[in-house]
């Protein structure tokens, strides 16, 4: 009994326990976004779009916020080039640009050493060196903090919103985050620059204006981007670029780029254990998936608008160039493209062929991805017959209305004379009356006659 009595506690107990830990531990849950990764990704976020129009193939917690490390120096390069475009130009380096986080990425610029803004790109996006980042935002806007105000004006212009930046470096800061979909607007940004799209792809190069650094060996820096190195286990034959990114907190980042045939990728993973496989992944998924297909033919004519009420005169509106889109092989419907035609409401002629008139704007799953202009297909101007037509019957109306103002004033004109003239009829009759009805003393005329 005693043995059957301790079974049953033994049992109790554990069964106790199980349902303490069933109900009581913090269970991760995956989000739905995170459910459907059928990619396996090991990243927490990640999104793959087009690289032009931004049309996105796939997304894993897209607004998620995160720590964007490194990948933080593509918008620094881009709000630097667009405040200077002489890459030839020498900055110099002070002692503040040089205090970085021991043990982080670095060239290892000296202060008052000088440096061209072109070598200092090179290194920052290359080897991803956090002095060369420092150095470029001093020179660029006096200091770091405004330039870090730059930086985050740029990214809410380019609709970056969920995004706030603390340096021009990525270094850890909690209050310096983003997000993947953001990233992948500043990244398309960049994408579009030739000087910077051909740093992101360099695999190798030498740094010559560094006025503190002549030895050869110290001159030669490589591309950290894995993706690029045909050495590395992750070399991949389609990728361009564009920026690796690690820091304790952040994890492995990237944004990378690669092309095949006519379709162009940009990839961004954040908080991954592995970046280079996540991207090979969305690369793949991207490349096997979807194929390039024409929305809208050359020359094709998407919608007219009227700009001559007068003569009833409505102008087509078109397309030069074909439009293309990506569309999913295996899932057509995924992609659910929609369009509108918006013209512009203050045309005036005269009109002239391939005048933009209007735009053209396409969605893909309710996200904007293209907006193309809509051009004139033909001009547009009053002939001289119909224009004199146009201003003798604009001067028709105009005198008729003119006319009738007259007249009307005439009329009134009449009217108060009539009615002054009545006025003073009836009162010159009343006088008349008023002395026909006075008395007459006959008595006194008869006498006068008589003396």
């Amino acid at each position: 009994m005693s043995q059957f009595l301790k079974k049953a506690v033994l049992y109790l107990t554990s069964s106790a326990l199980f349902f303490v830990i069933l109900f009581t531990y913090p269970f991760y849950t995956y989000s739905q976004q995170e459910s459907n990764d059928k990619l396996g990704l090991s990243a927490k976020s990640a999104i793959l779009v087009e690289a032009h129009t931004g049309q996105i193939l796939f997304e894993k917690n897209p607004n998620l916020r995160c720590f964007p490390a490194s990948t933080t120096k593509v918008l620094t390069a881009l709000v630097a080039i667009s405040y200077e475009h002489d890459l030839s130009k020498i900055f110099k380096v002070s002692s503040k640009a040089t205090m970085i986080e021991p043990g982080s990425s670095s060239y290892y610029l000296n202060p008052g050493e000088t440096i061209s803004f072109q070598d200092l790109l090179y290194a920052m996006l290359l080897i991803s060196a956090n002095d060369a980042a420092n150095v470029i935002a001093e020179n660029i806007a006096g200091s770091i903090p405004e330039f870090v105000e730059k930086m985050n004006e740029y990214a809410k212009s380019i609709g970056a919103e969920n995004s706030h930046f603390v340096n021009p470096n990525g270094l850890h800061s909690p209050q310096h985050y983003t997000t993947a979909y953001d990233l992948s607007l500043i990244a398309r940004q960049a994408y579009q620059n030739e000087m910077l799209k051909k740093i992101f792809s360099t695999v190798e190069y030498r740094i010559t204006t560094a006025s503190m650094h002549k030895k050869p060996d110290w001159q030669i820096i490589y591309n950290i981007n894995k993706l690029l190195r045909k050495n590395s286990q992750y070399y991949y034959p389609y990728a361009t670029g564009i920026k690796t990114g690690y820091t304790a907190q952040a994890k492995r980042c990237l944004i990378a780029s690669a092309k095949k045939n006519d379709i162009e990728l940009i990839a961004v993973i954040l908080s991954s254990e592995d970046a280079f496989s996540d991207a090979i992944k969305l690369f793949d998924y991207g490349f096997n998936n979807f194929k390039r297909e024409k929305l809208f033919s050359e020359n094709q004519i998407v919608g007219k608008v009227l700009i001559d009420k007068t003569n009833q005169k409505w102008l087509d509106g078109y397309l030069k160039a074909p439009v293309y889109v990506l569309q999913n092989v295996y899932s057509p419907a995924e992609s659910n493209f929609t369009y509108t035609v918006d013209f512009s409401k203050d045309l005036k002629i005269p009109i002239y062929k391939d005048t933009v008139i209007g735009n053209v704007y396409i969605y893909s799953k309710g996200h904007l991805i293209n907006s193309i202009p809509v051009l004139s297909y033909e001009s547009y101007e009053i002939q001289p017959a119909k224009k004199i037509l146009q201003n003798v019957k604009k001067g028709l109306i105009k005198g008729t209305k003119i006319v009738i103002e007259l007249l009307i004033g005439a009329i009134l004109l009449v009217l108060i004379f009539t009615i002054i003239t009545i006025i003073k009829f009836k009162r010159r009759r009343a006088k008349l009356k008023l002395r026909a009805t006075k008395t007459i003393d006959f008595s006194n005329l008869h006498n006068r006659r008589l003396k």
